[in-house]
């Protein structure tokens, strides 16, 4: 038998009685089986009119191959590269389905050694839609742009401490499939779980001799590959959803580790030697922040490794890079013989991190590569020592998709410390300088009708889990969203109120649904939980279920909320006591109306205004509880006055 590169043997899949049986020339013997060596997937993400990417992950090193057709029963099949999986990356791996049928659907499944695995939802063979393209639906005289209708899901927040869970994931497979062509996970995918799992009882558990060089290096590691394994094994209906539902994804805390702030804030450090690691996940003291802070490559690792996979790649990543060097008190040079600095693009690159457990644990700035084994950052050290550190990676993205632009943000990895006593300081930053200045460019530039701003954190309403830690609203204690970033948040509006078109924020991380008109045209869509219990009503900065609301140092205008009421006190909508609010979100982008001609061909007409509709859906019922949409006129009409009387209530503010 093939030997992996870990000296160990590679099992042969065992199969059970074949299930269904395939037209050639797929295998020689066509069947559907169940594959021991299988353990989670595939999964969808990145999808195009073009192409999809299909992630898997095997029990040990393997190979595997996408088969996929558009016939249902797999006939006249193609086949992917061949993808071989390895435990620098937990055996996960993915594979590019290119030259695809834009508009089409595809059927398809996992190839190891010559058999085909039964990964079936509901019976039926896997499958996915690509993406149309505007070729398809340019008509000269009435959509000379080829305009579409298209339509997608958000929410964020997937919870799975309280069980059973609520059935957002099946209501929504069974609701959206082939209705919708992605979902976007707008952050908190997991939650942490199983992370006490370590290096040396990960190798135990799969039979690995010898420790790859990530899990040497990365301490941590092994416990998130662990929790999103626990999660995939711990929903079958959402590792079902996104067999059939290709994914995008942003990052936020959880990924990471529970409120992480300050991985950007250069100088934010701590002599962490002898310290407790991860003993306290709820501490809210100095050492535990930068604990947390300094977790953000290990962490981040993992997520690609399982989900960040599924975003775009646009010239702007680089891998994650761990390692081993020496460093000297009162210098600002890190030695590491192993390393080749003179590769590292730092276009692409963030900071450096000093890892847990070390007298220089921290974030520092990358100043300079002086050459293949040093680097200069910034600040000094403090202690001498040999430490391991990381250096993180650009994270954001964007992709197209008609008429309409989306960028993915990181609204984690790069973000500095907020000042409690002045949220308006100029000083701090969500996105860090180089994504904000990316970000602001790609805005002005954009040419889409529609822009969609995909934010984990909420740009109009505070996180600050009020009730929690008895504070009132605005960021006094803590706060993930945008209002405790009031100078960036405000450069970052007048960017998009300048362009003249809709500009919505689809944000998550706060467990409630909402709709806010910052200014005309201009909207936060907070959308969720999927399953996560609800925040109780005091964390969202005393924020009305409708009506006017001093954000900051602006007023908006919150249309409608979700989670009304305190999760302590009883449900919803008659739902049982605690039970709370699951929410999904459908965004559907209205272009274009379907007059067929004379001979009944399809003639696609371009609204000479287009429209995005929300749909809010209860995650039980399915039921449509808020709907709102917004045409490309409104963002070009002038600001609705304020209220006197709201003025007034508010301490004579105007918006």
């Amino acid at each position: 038998m093939k030997k992996s590169v870990f000296g160990r043997h590679l099992k042969i899949c065992l199969l059970s009685v074949p299930l269904m049986a395939l037209a050639q020339p797929v295998v020689a013997q066509p069947v559907l089986q169940k594959l021991e060596c299988l353990t989670h997937g595939p999964q969808l993400g990145n999808v195009s009119p073009t192409s999809i990417r299909v992630w898997a992950r095997t029990r040990e090193p393997a190979t595997f191959r996408v088969v996929y057709s558009t016939a249902p029963d797999l006939s006249n099949a193609l086949r992917s590269a061949p993808i071989t999986t390895s435990w620098e990356h937990d055996a996960t791996g993915w594979a590019q389905l290119s030259g695809l049928r834009p508009g089409t659907k595809y059927y398809y499944a996992l190839e190891l050694d010559g058999k085909l695995a039964d990964t079936r939802v509901g019976g039926k063979i896997n499958s996915f839609l690509t993406l149309p393209a505007a070729e398809s639906y340019v008509d000269p005289q009435v959509n000379p742009k080829g305009v579409f209708n298209f339509a997608f899901e958000i929410g964020t927040g997937n919870n799975q401490g309280n069980q059973p869970l609520p059935p957002t994931y099946t209501r929504m497979l069974a609701e959206l499939k082939d209705k919708i062509f992605f979902q976007i996970q707008n952050g908190d995918w997991l939650y942490e779980k199983g992370r006490e799992q370590t290096e040396a009882q990960w190798a135990s558990a799969n039979g690995v001799a010898k420790l790859p060089r990530v899990a040497e290096l990365a301490k941590g590691i092994a416990g998130v590959w662990n929790n999103y394994k626990l999660y995939l094994d711990g929903s079958p209906a959402l590792a079902d959803f996104y067999r059939e539902v290709p994914l995008f994804v942003s990052l936020d805390d959880h990924e990471i580790l529970n409120d992480v702030t300050g991985s950007g804030q250069t100088g934010f450090r701590i002599d962490a030697r002898g310290k407790p690691w991860q003993t306290d996940l709820n501490r809210d003291d100095l050492q535990n922040d930068i604990e947390r802070a300094v977790f953000r490559d290990p962490a981040v690792a993992a997520w690609r490794d399982y989900v960040g996979w599924s975003n775009p790649d646009i010239g702007n990543q680089q891998p994650s890079f761990f390692g081993k060097g020496e460093i000297q008190a009162g210098k600002t040079i890190l030695t590491d013989p192993q390393a080749d600095f003179t590769k590292l693009d730092l276009g692409k690159a963030s900071n450096l991190h000093v890892l847990w457990g070390f007298g220089n644990t921290g974030v520092y700035k990358i100043a300079r590569v002086i050459d293949r084994h040093r680097i200069e950052v910034e600040p000094g050290f403090t202690v001498s020592e040999e430490v391991r550190y990381s250096i993180g990676s650009n994270l954001w993205s964007k992709f197209r998709v008609s008429n309409a632009d989306f960028f993915l943000l990181d609204t984690r990895s790069n973000r500095t410390l907020h000042n409690k006593d002045n949220l308006a300081d100029p000083r701090t930053s969500m996105l860090g300088a180089k994504q904000k200045q990316w970000l602001l460019d790609e805005l002005r530039k954009s040419d889409a009708d529609f822009v969609f701003i995909v934010s984990s954190v909420n740009l109009a309403v505070p996180h600050d889990n009020g009730a929690w830690y008895g504070h009132g609203s605005g960021g006094a204690a803590k706060d993930d969203g945008w209002t405790a970033q009031l100078a960036e948040r405000a450069e970052l509006l007048k960017v998009a109120e300048s362009l003249g078109k809709p500009v919505f924020f689809l944000t998550g991380d706060l467990h409630k649904s909402f709709v806010a008109r910052v200014a005309p045209g201009v909207y936060d869509i907070a959308s969720g939980p999927h399953t996560s219990s609800n925040h109780r009503i005091g964390d969202a900065g005393g924020s009305p279920p409708s009506g006017w609301y001093q954000s900051g140092d602006r007023l908006v205008n919150i249309l409608w909320a979700s989670n009304q009421y305190r999760n302590d006190t009883g449900g919803a909508s008659g739902q049982a006591r605690g039970k709370g609010w699951p929410i999904y979100t459908t965004i559907r982008v209205n272009n274009a109306f379907n007059i067929p001609d004379a001979s009944g061909k399809d003639r696609w007409e371009a609204y000479p205004e287009p429209q995005v509709i929300f749909e809010f859906r209860d995650g039980y019922s399915g039921d449509l509880v808020f709907a709102h949409s917004v045409s490309t006129s409104e963002a070009k009409s002038q600001p609705t006055p304020v209220p006197a009387v709201v003025v007034k209530a508010l301490g004579g503010i105007k918006e």
